[in-house]
């Protein structure tokens, strides 16, 4: 099956690499604590797990985390869907330390691929390293880089992504309809999957919706302005998508990789939204399918456009 033009292995490795250059080790600028990144940032906790970030060159920043959500039928270590989070907001940080603006600005996601690089099976629960570099960076647009690490320092996957920079002071303009008052975080919910409703099956794709979209959602994610994270929007659409596989294999068990996938996002998914999933199988080999996946609001509004390639593993 042709590849997508997704960010390559060697791409991977070069940043990768990176963790071991001594040079980094001698420039090292340090630790940076959660309360300096959110006066940059505007992604909290529970949605902001990193650890341990530590800011090793202008535009280089490296950080530890610890997985949350369940695998489900996917690779272990992680989900593609959690590896994106991590990796897209750690490379959101890469470009707030190099923002010649130090105020607080929203990154908004808006593009980007994910590649697995390792097949193997890795240790679950283990501290993983992530490491960003922001390759670009102008007023209103930045770009970064980003691969994840396992303890024996391999290489389990990356993306590059794109982000719209935009002002506090803007995006309050531009989102004053969807400001709440930031209530107390409850509970985590990443540490869980989202349920999908009306799950519809066919020959060749899928239908399902994720409901309105509730503010513990979003939990941390522009607590003023709360909006579902990208990450999660990946997270159903690929979960919609191994409940297709699954039914077209006719096996419920079967283990399964997400190989590669490009992301389009060109608008936010706010609280009160209904958002509806749509699967559409592309092409198929014995042991691979290449996925379409929509979300769109109620109102028609794209807010999430995957292509996937999906290989079958093994059976539990």
């Amino acid at each position: 099956m042709e590849a997508l033009a997704t960010i390559t292995p060697e791409s991977l490795a070069l940043i990768h690499s990176k963790i071991l250059d001594p040079s980094l080790s001698q420039n090292n600028r340090g630790p940076r604590s959660r309360e300096e990144l959110f006066q940059l940032i505007d992604v909290h906790t529970p949605y902001y797990a990193l650890q341990d970030v530590h800011v090793l060159k202008d535009n280089i920043v490296a950080a530890k985390v610890i997985t949350e959500s369940p695998l489900g039928f996917e690779q272990s270590p992680i989900t593609m869907a959690e590896a994106c989070r991590h990796l897209a907001i750690l490379g959101s940080v890469a470009c707030a330390t190099i923002n010649p603006n130090q105020s607080k600005h929203y990154y908004l996601a808006h593009k980007g691929t994910y590649k697995r690089v390792s097949n193997e099976k890795f240790a679950i629960g283990k501290p993983l390293t992530v490491l960003a570099e922001c390759i670009s960076f102008d007023k209103r647009l930045a770009k970064a880089k980003a691969c994840l690490i396992d303890e024996e320092n391999k290489l389990i996957c990356g993306i590059d992504v794109s982000f719209h920079v935009i002002p506090q002071a803007m995006f309050n303009r531009l989102f004053a309809h969807t400001y709440r008052d930031c209530l107390p975080t409850l509970a985590n919910p990443y540490t869980r999957k989202n349920t999908l409703h009306d799950l519809k099956l066919y020959d060749t794709g899928a239908t399902a919706s994720l409901g309105e979209v509730q503010e513990h959602y979003c939990s941390g994610h522009f607590p003023n302005h709360p909006a579902l994270p990208v990450a999660v929007l990946m997270g159903v659409l690929h979960d919609l998508c191994i409940a297709f596989v699954h039914h077209t294999l006719q096996n419920k068990q079967a283990k399964l990789l997400v190989n590669e996938c490009t992301l389009l996002a060109d608008n936010l998914a706010s609280t009160g939204e209904i958002i509806h999933l749509e699967v559409q199988q592309e092409a198929r080999t014995n042991d691979y399918f290449k996925l379409r996946g929509i979300a769109k609001t109620n109102s028609g509004k794209t807010v999430g456009d995957i292509t996937t390639i999906i290989c079958i593993r093994s059976s539990l």
